[in-house]
């Protein structure tokens, strides 16, 4: 297809669409990024798991959180860690120019590897990481067979 090429800087209406699009997603996208639309708000915590012979253990990172803002629950082969990250407080007058900080309620659901004793789960949180061990069940735990 042959098109035709102008020396000078005319602009059809096509392109004009195409600028007002470009205008218009560049408000839409700014709106994104204004300190009054959090789109951290609902972030979940990052979480690692390992497993052991007798245990696992899962790290949940939870910067800025304190323990009496965070729940763990167990139910039905499933732990549950809900909890709220506060926002950090401004001097007074002051307003947020820029604010990277994640903050608002959070909820994470992981299906456990293995059976656990629920009441033997210990939790720790310490230097913005929670650790929760995890004991196996007697029945999960690997044993030797003795041949008769």
């Amino acid at each position: 297809m042959l098109m035709k090429i102008s020396r000078f800087p005319v602009f059809n209406p096509v392109w004009d669409d195409v600028l007002n699009l470009e205008r218009g997603l560049g408000s839409v996208l700014d709106a994104f990024s204004s300190p009054s639309f959090d789109w951290r708000a609902n972030h979940s915590p990052s979480m690692s798991l390992a497993e052991g012979a007798d245990q696992s253990t899962l790290i949940v990172e939870l910067p800025g959180v304190i323990k009496e803002d965070v729940k763990i629950s167990v139910e039905d082969g499933l732990l549950t860690i809900a909890g709220e990250r506060r926002a950090p407080e401004l001097p007074e007058g002051a307003r947020w120019i820029r604010s990277e900080s994640l903050a608002g309620k959070f909820v994470r659901t992981l299906e456990l590897p293995h059976p656990v004793d629920p009441q033997a789960i210990s939790a720790e949180l310490s230097n913005g990481l929670l650790r929760v061990v995890l004991p196996k069940a007697e029945a999960a735990r690997p044993r030797e067979i003795t041949i008769r």
